[in-house]
């Protein structure tokens, strides 16, 4: 599919080729891909109609779901700028992004998860900004304000009309902004365009080995790359079948397996750790799984053998990336496990990846430095942001990740965690992904986060949130580190939870730590 240069056009080749297949399965709806052909020409004509032009931005503020997909693909194909916006905000945090971009309309789940997409909109105007146009995908909602009305005035719109907007998109045209998570000041949108983006997708299909008979299960959020052009995008493209899931309930995943078949379930750790822990997992046949991709956080070795065993997958493979440049790195089914846990794998294809010291020089195999990336998936920039794009993108085009890493004779790239995270203790450097990895080989620890707090005497000390296994007992702990790791590195403080919170792409929150370790005044 070479000669196909944006998102639409790929989905509508791949519609036109495999019409009576299902392309999404959603609870008892089934929509075939010469349904959701029709499904994305009516929602387009529908902006058409409301004089949606080329470039114009579209907020999107509601759960994985069918709708999700048509209307995402709908506003690239009349030329427009999706605008995913996380389901986890409040109307406060939502109204930034749509303020940011200048969204001229916002389609809302109003009621999942507290969205309330007036209120939001409310907040845009309140802070100046221009009118938003409220579309409620809600199938409950029959106002002038609902889906189904917005789709009905699309109508009036001809084919030749339909056809001439999609004329004028290209590979340089703007398909979406994603907004990153904001943990150092306020959100910042990442700028996609669809070529780079589409050259990316077939990449992940060839690397992954995804094929039109692959299932795929998708819980990681559409707003999030994982879930979108990590997840439903590439399942698309292939021919796949895609499950999209609101939310995560461990039965009902187990159930959706079982019954549908899956093939491909990509994850954070953290959704796998609980299938793993479900009293009846023997109960339930996990024969058909074949892929996993996962990533988003450190991932334990004993996690992928148990995936490969327990979970019956047949191939597990870990990657890294960012909103900024997508997949970076990716590990392959052929490498040892204890290499797809312990490393972020190498360069993805067509990509460069090293690791430099503060004055952009690369450093030795070994040695720890920041993680940089050049080549084709580097975003087109911040939104009206030159000065941040300038500080992440430096002239010769590599793209300063902010994290900590180091690089072997292999080629194999090991992540240290933020640069921002590193605790200096007494002056000595802690990299906490290091502490998390000695803390997790002792038996009864499941999962562990390091953050620091501050320390009288020695500016910084370590503070470990540790899960325990099952019937297991803390006592030894704190003692264990101290025959394990350097003094420096060991936890002053270790305290204990039952759950990690998590931000919106189902990353350990350290931020939100940080308030349990300010609530408990530790280090104060």
């Amino acid at each position: 599919m070479d000669n196909y240069e944006t998102i639409p056009e790929v989905i509508h080749h791949v519609c036109l080729k495999n019409p009576e297949k299902d392309a999404i399965i959603e609870g008892q709806t089934k929509v075939t891909y010469k349904e959701l052909d029709e499904k994305v020409a009516s929602c387009a004509k529908a902006f058409t109609e409301a004089g949606v032009q080329l470039g114009d931005r579209i907020g999107l503020w509601a759960p994985n779901s069918t709708q999700w997909i048509v209307i995402a693909l709908a506003i690239q194909t009349v030329g427009a700028a999706l605008v995913p916006i996380n389901t986890r905000y409040k109307a406060n945090e939502a109204a930034y992004p749509l303020h940011k971009s200048k969204a001229k309309f916002l389609f809302t789940a109003d009621g999942f998860m507290g969205i309330e997409g007036s209120e939001a909109v409310a907040r845009v105007k309140k802070d100046g900004g221009t009118d938003i146009r409220i579309i409620n995908i809600n199938g409950e909602d029959t106002t002038e304000n609902s889906l189904s009305s917005f789709l009905s005035a699309g109508e009036s719109i001809n084919e030749d009309q339909h056809v001439q907007n999609q004329r004028e998109i290209s590979a340089s045209t703007l398909c979406d902004i994603m907004f990153t998570s904001g943990s150092t000041g306020k959100p910042k949108g990442v700028r996609h365009l669809h070529g780079p983006t589409v050259r990316q997708t077939f990449n992940t299909i060839e690397e992954n080995q995804l094929t039109s008979s692959d299932r795929m299960l998708v819980i990681n959020p559409f707003f999030h790359v994982f879930g979108y052009t990590g997840g439903w995008v590439p399942a698309l493209f292939s021919g796949a079948t895609v499950y999209p899931l609101p939310v995560f309930d461990v039965e009902h995943v187990l159930n959706i397996i079982q019954s549908e078949g899956i093939t491909y379930f990509p994850g954070p750790p953290t959704i796998f750790h609980s299938l793993l822990e479900h009293p009846r997992l023997d109960e339930y046949d996990m024969s058909s799984l074949r892929f996993s991709l996962t990533g988003s956080a450190d991932v334990p070795v004993d996690l992928i053998q148990k995936m490969l065993d327990e979970l019956t997958f047949e191939r597990v493979v870990q990657a890294y990336g960012m909103t900024e440049c997508g997949t970076a790195t990716n590990t392959v089914a052929t490498d040892r496990p204890e290499i797809i846990a312990t490393t972020i794998g190498k360069a993805s294809k067509d990509l460069e990846v090293r690791i430099v010291d503060e004055k952009n020089n690369p450093v030795a195999f070994g040695e720890k430095g920041e993680i940089v990336v050049r080549g084709y998936a580097v975003m087109d920039g911040y939104l009206d942001d030159d000065e941040a794009t300038a500080a992440a993108i430096d002239h010769e085009g590599w793209l300063h990740t902010g994290d900590l890493g180091t690089s072997d004779e292999q080629g194999y790239f090991k992540i240290l965690g933020r640069i921002k995270d590193m605790i200096i203790v007494g002056g000595f450097n802690v990299y906490p992904a290091e502490v998390e990895d000695i803390m997790r080989e002792h038996p009864s620890i499941r999962d562990v986060a390091l953050i620091g707090v501050p320390d009288e005497r020695l500016g910084e000390v370590g503070c470990a949130f540790v899960i325990l296994r099952e019937d297991t007992q803390p006592d030894d702990i704190y003692l264990w580190c101290r025959e394990n790791m350097a003094n420096f590195k060991v936890p002053r403080y270790i305290e204990y939870l039952d759950a990690f919170p998590l931000t919106g792409s189902n990353k350990i929150s350290k931020l939100d730590l940080r308030e349990i370790a300010n609530r408990k005044k530790l280090g104060q």
